[in-house]
């Protein structure tokens, strides 16, 4: 009967102790911090002067509108906004703000050397992490 009882008390040790692990697990994945290039996708086409950008946005992700920025040397260029999901947002850092979620597609007229155009932005996940600004020369 000792026999018995001690085995039984075993094999429920184990399964607990196998559901803690995994449970303990799951908790590492769920914290997972994800590179920025993997979260916020960049593709560009640059065609005749004309410079169009994408960005497709992880879901659970979002970048913030106001820190797009888009220069060439020490020139600020306009962007105008064809597509995106923006979203009046309350930050705790930034206050009210516009955040985009999913997908951005902006484009830029008059781009004269793509080679010389630097892109900058800055995004966050919803469970608090917030990224430094992402900067990308595109060539």
């Amino acid at each position: 009967m000792k026999k018995t009882l001690f085995i039984l008390s075993m094999i429920s040790f184990l399964v607990v102790a196998n559901e803690e692990k995994s449970l303990f697990l799951n908790l590492i994945e769920d914290n997972e911090v994800k590179h920025a290039d993997e979260v916020f996708i960049l593709s560009y086409l640059a065609k005749e002067h004309k410079l169009q950008m994408k960005w497709d946005i992880e879901e659970n992700y979002y970048l913030y509108l106001s820190s797009i920025l888009i220069m060439q040397g020490d020139k600020n260029l306009e962007f105008k906004i064809d597509e995106g999901n923006i979203i009046e947002h309350e930050d705790e850092f930034f206050g009210k703000t516009q955040i985009i979620r999913d997908s951005l597609k902006i484009s830029l007229n008059n781009v004269i050397n793509i080679e010389e155009t630097k892109v900058f932005y800055q995004g966050c996940a919803d469970k608090g992490f917030c990224y430094p600004i992402q900067s990308k020369d595109l060539k």
